[in-house]
Formats: C-alpha cells, structure tokens, sequence
C-alpha cells in the first residue's frame, strides 16, 4: 500500500526539525553573529607584509580561543593593529599573565589583544590605522618564549580568530603570510 502524500511530507518535516533542534543544541551560542561581526571589520595578519607565522591554538590555552604566533626570530618583530581603531589599553602585568599587552577596540564591541610585547608603541586613546606598528613581539609575563599571544573578542568574549578573511584552525596549527600593509 502506497503512503498517502501528506504523511511523508509530514515524515520529512518531522526530519528537518529534528535536525535543526540539534544544530540548535550543538552550536555555540552566537557564533553565527560573533563570526559575521568579526568578519565585517575584516581583521589582518598583526605583522609585516609577507612574513610567515604559525598561528597555534589548543584547547589547554588560556583562554581557550587565543592563537599564538610563533616562528623562528620572533623577537622584536614588528605587532600591527588588525583594523583600524582606538587604544584603550596600554598595561603591563609585570612577569605574571599577558605581561605587557595592548588592546584595541575596532567599534561594534570588537576589540583585539596582543600579549606577551617586549616593548609598546602607544597610548591610551590613540587612533590606530590597519597595520599601524603598535608593539613589538617579546617574551613577557607568564611566557615561555618570544610569540605574540592575540585574541579577538565580541563584546568582551574571546571567539575563534579570523583573519585576512580565514578561519583559524582549532586546535592545532595553521600557516599564515601576513597581508598588511602589502
């Protein structure tokens, strides 16, 4: 006996609720909007043109969605803001945590830290253009080496990094040429 039409319409429908309840169930809270926020101010690469970093992030880092960039002669290299914007913090943590660390806000509650500096290039209030030289990678408070520690944020919460319009990998390590400033 064939099945009425409305009844595996009816199955179908049943299906494709199922399936976005558990979309629903298993996606970040906002991620959607925090992707599309970060996305639209367009955030760089926070280094010269052309220079290869690694960016690496595991799931034992604190907090859990920054990247570290890493590479050989790390020390003293140039950190350029991702976008443009305004400094609202210039501090330093002393040998404990970030160390010295700047944060710049990019408008619509985006905002980017850069952690760990040797040394820091602006002050509070200043307005930053793309690729403006902010700092310079170091090896300051609680880390283990040069690397620049960064972290992009929605409304004061840490979210998976894009830049130059790429999803970083979680977790694990992905190779990226900076464009600013090319």
């Amino acid at each position: 006996m064939k099945t009425p039409r409305f009844l595996t319409t009816l199955k179908r429908l049943g299906a494709a609720v199922a399936a976005g309840a558990l979309l629903t169930v298993l996606a970040p809270v906002g991620a959607a909007a925090d992707d599309l926020a970060v996305t639209a101010v367009n955030l760089r690469t926070p280094f010269d043109c052309g220079q290869v970093w690694n960016a690496n992030t595991r799931s034992n880092h604190n907090p859990q969605l920054a990247v570290d960039f890493q590479r050989g002669n790390a020390q003293g290299q140039n950190v350029r803001s991702s976008a443009s914007g305004t400094v609202t913090t210039v501090a330093d943590r002393g040998s404990t945590s970030y160390g010295k660390y700047i944060v710049v806000s990019h408008g619509s509650g985006i905002t980017t830290l850069y952690a760990h500096l040797s040394s820091q290039s602006v002050s509070v209030g200043d307005s930053v253009g793309t690729g403006t030289v902010i700092g310079r990678v170091g090896s300051t408070g609680g880390s283990t080496g040069p690397h620049l520690h960064y972290e992009q944020r929605v409304n004061g919460t840490v979210v998976r990094a894009v830049l130059n319009g790429v999803r970083i990998a979680y977790y694990g390590n992905t190779t990226i040429t900076s464009s600013t400033g090319c």
